[in-house]
């Protein structure tokens, strides 16, 4: 016959595993929600895309080389890690957002060994058809690689409109959701294979970078013929020829204004992996290898670290 005690003593027990059972529940949900983020790479995009994430309440630990501007971070409240490992540790999320395929490797040359198995590694550098392939590659643990370049610059960044691109594993990308809510106003879902994104990436870089030298071009040749840029901006606005990415290029230019959204070396970079996509893809690169020289010319003579509108300066003598 069971005692009062002993009806007792299986009620608390219950109890206990219900409340283990709703604790982990709420856990499960808490980091599905709320994941814990951390980010590799904190130039002009990174600390804007961290600020957004620190906005939308998540959690985000960040590393960067330069270790001052993770520090700058702080007032987010991210919080900062002294090395790579430190940093994804914990991490529900990895982001790398540093500048090319190079610097990736780096950093995840440290940072793969120390990620959870079941975490997920959001890859959003501009790296091209044969960086994707190197890094995806690199991945064989249960970790999910998701290939998730963005479309926009510092402004987007630090407000959360980016547009995201986004290819990989259905479970993986899920699991992105709350970042993505963080960061942009809009997902492209490119499918399940890695590098389906870097293309899209790739044919939207090809018109940005052809755009902001155009558009140099244009500034440069109305000075020299001695009329003034604003008439080409006037002459095109509203018409079937207007672009808003030329204003806002054009009109920096005309203000002698080069902080930088997009960088020259940005640009030197992506100009090239244009090109090669190009010749991967058998279409001609021999306008992108002119842009690259341009690019290239500028970023020589100093002005590296400034906005790509810079390129203004391989048109005007």
């Amino acid at each position: 016959m069971t005692t009062r005690r002993e009806i007792l003593i299986g009620a608390g027990a219950a109890a206990v595993g219900l409340t283990a059972a709703a604790g982990i529940a709420e856990a499960r949900e808490r980091s599905e929600t709320h994941p814990k983020v951390a980010l590799l790479g904190t130039g002009i995009m990174g600390s804007g895309m961290v600020r957004s994430l620190r906005k939308a309440g998540l959690p985000v630990t960040v590393w960067n080389r330069t270790a001052a501007k993770a520090d700058a971070l702080r007032a987010s409240g991210a919080s900062v890690a002294q090395t790579p490992e430190e940093a994804v540790a914990e991490a529900d999320i990895v982001i790398t957002m540093v500048f090319d395929t190079a610097a990736v490797e780096q950093v995840m040359a440290r940072a793969l060994p120390a990620m959870r198995p079941d975490a997920v590694w959001m890859q959003s550098a501009t790296v091209g058809l044969a960086g994707v392939r190197e890094l995806s590659a690199k991945v064989d643990r249960s970790i999910a690689y998701v290939d998730t370049p963005v479309l926009g610059s510092k402004d987007a960044a630090e407000g959360g409109t980016l547009i995201v691109v986004s290819a990989g594993n259905a479970a993986g990308k899920a699991r992105l959701q709350p970042v993505f809510d963080a960061i942009g106003d809009r997902v492209i879902d490119c499918g399940t294979q890695p590098g389906e994104a870097q293309r899209l990436k790739m044919v939207v870089q090809s018109w940005a970078m052809s755009v902001t030298s155009a558009t140099g071009q244009a500034v440069a040749l109305a000075s020299n013929l001695g009329i003034d840029p604003n008439g080409f901006l006037g002459a095109i606005k509203g018409g079937s020829q207007d672009c808003g990415y030329a204003h806002i290029k054009g009109e920096a230019i005309m203000k002698g204004q080069f902080d930088p959204a997009f960088t020259v070396e940005g640009a030197v970079k992506d100009t090239a992996l244009v090109a090669q996509a190009m010749t991967e893809s058998k279409t001609d690169p021999a306008l992108m290898q002119a842009l690259n020289a341009g690019y290239r010319e500028v970023a020589a003579s100093g002005r590296n670290k400034d906005d790509m509108a810079a390129v203004f300066f391989s048109f005007k003598d």
